[in-house]
């Protein structure tokens, strides 16, 4: 729980400092209703747009590559299925012949 608060609070200071930064140096504005935010409002706002488009990046990547992990999945099931389902004929032959043909050890008393 530390750990958090710490982070949070490095994070408020991070953008607080750079969004002032960022002001003063490159003296951009964000207005809505024809009024200009305060500048650490406006730095909270983009960097709250920022972080839902990051969270909605790593989720589209996440889907699409969890997407395609459950596609060559379900195909190497299906193949082993299907090559289960044609050889098991032989593959019951071998089970066989290697139950009759192994070693059948007693033990020593």
């Amino acid at each position: 729980m530390k750990n958090l608060i710490l982070a949070i609070l490095i994070a408020i200071v991070l953008t607080s400092c750079f969004g002032m930064l960022a002001n003063e140096w490159f003296n951009w504005n964000m207005s809505f209703d024809n009024k200009n935010l305060e500048p650490l409002a406006a730095v909270l706002a983009i960097t709250g747009v920022i972080v839902l488009l990051v969270v909605v990046g790593f989720i589209v990547a996440i889907s699409l590559f969890g997407a395609i992990f459950l596609a060559l999945l379900a195909a190497t099931i299906g193949l082993f299925v299907a090559g289960l389902s044609v050889f098991w004929p032989a593959i019951l032959l071998a089970i066989i012949i290697f139950l009759l043909v192994k070693d059948k050890k007693t033990p020593a008393y």
